[in-house]
């Protein structure tokens, strides 16, 4: 038996609401509950983001401080995957389709773009992992109307 369908079998809750996402796909799923533990290490998503090296850092020299890049300093198979999936959910899931349009319209690139899908990625994962509630779009508008 792969290690995959172990994770589908023995981590099944955690695996159908990471699945409940637009955008996360098996793999995606497999490795955040496989290789991230779902998320038992981490207090915030912002530490994921860091642990995972798809957060921005700032690039210094002396008194020069200037926005710097991704980080890079975590897995690059989990970035890797991470990037293909914000590709799929910047199409699918609405509210990281509203986060890429609203960043090309700023004039960012695609890839700034993309990179922040996936960290919203991260969130919306880890939210769900959490709260151990399955994906609802739009629940911020739910709790909070205006």
């Amino acid at each position: 038996m792969n290690l995959c369908r172990l994770i589908e079998r023995n981590f099944k809750r955690q695996y159908e609401l990471l699945i409940s996402i637009p955008g996360v796909g098996k793999k995606l799923a497999w490795v955040i509950v496989g290789v991230l533990r779902g998320f038992e290490d981490f207090e915030d998503a912002r530490r994921v983001s860091s642990y995972i090296g798809i957060c921005p850092e700032p690039w210094e020299s002396g008194k020069v401080v200037k926005r710097g890049k991704m980080s890079r300093k975590g897995s690059s198979f989990i970035r890797r995957i991470l990037y293909l999936c914000a590709w799929s959910a910047s199409r699918f899931n609405k509210d990281c389709k509203e986060l890429y349009e609203r960043l090309l319209m700023k004039s960012k690139s695609k890839k700034v773009a993309m990179v922040a899908v996936a960290n919203k990625l991260i969130r919306q994962s880890f939210g769900v992992l959490k709260n151990g509630r399955g994906y609802i779009p739009n629940f911020h508008l739910q709790r909070y109307p205006l």
